[in-house]
């Protein structure tokens, strides 16, 4: 074989070396995604406090391309360490979360947490609230099949409905999420 032959044949290699390196590096790699979308409440109260099991539906943007992200939540009234709301905010705690972001080639990624806070302005001209969710990654289907990591997003939105009507707590939401996840 002559040199130029051999420096032929390491073309092909250097590259299938170079695409699957990236490609493991992405998968271990910090990722990140920017979500958007509206909420509402349930009629499910599991705890029988008066805050109901929440969901909320938004597309996404990130590192593994567009999503849709569906979310249940279930919150408290309680403290949060290390978190004041401001005046006219009630504080409340995260009982129970878990999401679902279904991918463009039809892939599902898995998350869960029970570990977050949220500040809600009681005053009926704002409606405004936001917080943070610390969590976890634990499977999906397709290429997110056995995934683990973790997560946290940071989010913020407003309830959209006037005080005076009995309301179902239709509200926006926005967020980032950042995180890791680890395929097998």
């Amino acid at each position: 074989m002559t040199t130029s032959r051999i420096h032929i044949l390491r073309i092909p290699v250097v590259i299938l070396v170079l695409l699957f390196t990236t490609m493991s590096v992405a998968w271990g790699a910090p990722i990140s995604l920017r979500y958007v979308g509206t909420g509402w409440n349930t009629a499910i109260d599991n705890f029988d406090d008066g805050f109901p099991v929440t969901i909320s539906t938004a597309d996404a943007k990130g590192s593994f391309g567009a999503s849709r992200v569906e979310i249940t939540g279930e919150w408290m009234q309680g403290d949060f360490e290390g978190v004041e709301c401001d005046e006219d905010y009630t504080e409340l705690i995260l009982a129970f979360s878990a999401s679902v972001a279904t991918f463009e080639n039809q892939s599902q990624l898995f998350a869960f947490s029970n570990i977050g806070w949220m500040c809600v302005n009681v005053s009926p001209d704002s409606g405004h609230y936001h917080g943070q969710v610390f969590g976890i990654y634990n499977g999906g289907s397709g290429r997110f099949e056995g995934a683990t990591g973790q997560w946290m997003t940071d989010y913020s939105g407003f309830f959209l409905e006037p005080p005076v009507f009995k309301t179902i707590g239709f509200r926006s939401i926005t967020g980032t999420v950042k995180g890791n996840v680890e395929l097998p």
